[in-house]
């Protein structure tokens, strides 16, 4: 690559409701381009911007955009973009919709958009990103016929930390792992934690919860009053180092199964949305997970069978760490089976790829 220096725009929020996936898989991408020389921007809320200057590993200076209707905050990024003379946007959350691309699309800047399900109608993007397994049969031929895509697990988005690890430490292993994800939106910590020390199973548990997680005092209560062998680690910052250190991991699945595979962790999956059943399901093909379904709509009051619904999830949960944890040459064999997949540099693909678009753009 030349030493031609581009200048990327990221458009991204993270916050309680949404979680932290969209702006951890921005960071991931982020910290790929800085590494090569290129400059970046964030722009996002109040509330993003304080997850933001928590974390140790954050690239990129963070411009505050007001609340504003969509349509305004479009038209509004668009002259953001042009005054930085950004040579890149790159969008990521679903709540901008197919009007709010359109109108960022056909600029002097070059566009692109994370997508997961290719659902949203005409995407208006010169370059989609999907690193899922399963993104080739999302027809993006179709929603964009235009773009370059950036499709597939060459590239899967990982922090810098999640690179070049040593992973075949497993007699070192000793911990079980609880991780439901930036904000723990369907609040399945607490619960699950508390039938794990009900069972009266004896292991070292670590609970990492994310910066956006708002049970803090009930959890530290829970943690004082078992008097068991229990870790707490809040808005983890090396989280490499902690899946380094785990024999099983629980956790919502998305972005994180990605980072468990490139530590080689075995892990109970758990489906909390729609958008990642078919990439989770890929991973089971893979046999170093297992996966259970727990899809319940918070966002409106939840009706009696829901409820109970959870519960017997909460439960499931419990049983099958119980049971896994137990069995220990399964554990050892899905490590293994994780150590024979690769763990692809993802945002140096996707950084070559914009790289060559936008040289190509300058030359024409």
């Amino acid at each position: 690559m030349s030493n031609t220096i581009m200048r990327i725009v990221f458009r991204v929020e993270g916050n309680l409701k949404i979680g932290l996936g969209h702006m951890m898989r921005c960071l991931a991408l982020a910290q790929g381009l800085t590494r090569e020389g290129h400059q970046v921007k964030f722009i996002t809320s109040q509330a993003s911007q304080e997850f933001c200057q928590k974390r140790n590993d954050w690239v990129g200076k963070c411009i505050l955009i007001e609340d504003m209707p969509l349509k305004q905050e479009a038209q509004w990024l668009k002259a953001q973009c042009e005054n930085l003379a950004a040579d890149w946007l790159i969008l990521d959350g679903y709540q901008f919709d197919q009007t709010y691309r359109q109108i960022l699309s056909a600029n002097r800047f070059k566009f692109a958009v994370f997508d997961d399900l290719n659902d949203s109608g005409q995407l208006h993007a010169d370059l989609v990103i999907n690193g899922a397994n399963n993104a080739q049969q999302l027809n993006y031929l179709k929603s964009e016929p235009k773009a370059k895509l950036a499709i597939g697990s060459a590239y899967q988005v990982l922090r810098q930390e999640f690179l070049d690890l040593d992973r075949e430490n497993w007699s070192q292993r000793k911990t079980l792992t609880l991780m439901f994800g930036g904000s723990d939106t369907y609040n399945l910590t607490l619960p699950v934690l508390q039938n794990l020390i009900q069972s009266n199973l004896t292991l070292p548990i670590v609970v990492v919860t994310g910066a956006a997680y708002s049970q803090l005092n009930k959890l530290s209560e829970v943690i004082q009053d078992a008097q068991q062998d229990i870790s707490h680690i809040h808005d983890c910052q090396n989280m490499a180092e902690i899946l380094l250190d785990t024999k099983l991991a629980v956790s919502a699945a998305g972005g994180s199964q990605f980072e468990l595979l490139a530590c080689a962790t075995p892990a109970i999956l758990v489906v909390v949305a729609k958008n990642q059943i078919t990439a989770t399901q890929h991973a089971l093909t893979q046999a170093w997970c297992q996966v259970i379904n727990n899809q319940v709509n918070n966002d409106h009051e939840l009706t009696d069978q829901e409820i109970t619904d959870q519960e017997l999830t909460e439960q499931q949960i419990s049983e099958q760490v119980i049971s896994l944890w137990q069995q220990t040459e399964l554990l050892h064999t899905m490590h293994s089976k994780a150590l024979e997949l690769p763990v692809p540099d993802g945002a140096k693909n996707i950084v070559n790829l914009m790289f060559n678009q936008q040289s190509q753009s300058v030359d024409t």
